[in-house]
């Protein structure tokens, strides 16, 4: 039987989802900040956890991955990713 994918992915992202969404669209962080609406020192601190991902930045964000168009299956997988990387202990 094959597995089928939750809808409404966008609902359950954090900050860990913004530099695997940018590797998986290959790209910078002052082009993730463009897309975003916000400049790319925010980018930074946010994927190292310096500031908080406020609902105003996670909004900024979910509307970035429809503008770049991240499916459902993309956000499964990184979600998977980040999983296994807390269980090996990554950060």
């Amino acid at each position: 039987m094959e597995k089928r994918l939750p809808y409404g992915q966008l609902e359950n992202v954090d900050y860990r989802y913004i530099k695997q969404v940018r590797f998986i669209r290959n790209k910078t962080q002052k082009e993730m900040a463009v897309l975003m609406d916000v400049d790319h020192v925010v980018i930074s601190r946010l994927e190292r956890e310096e500031i908080a991902f406020s609902p105003l930045n996670r909004e900024r964000f979910i509307e970035a991955c429809r503008r770049l168009r991240v499916s459902n299956a993309e956000l499964v997988n990184i979600r998977e990713l980040l999983e296994m990387k807390a269980k090996r202990g990554y950060k």
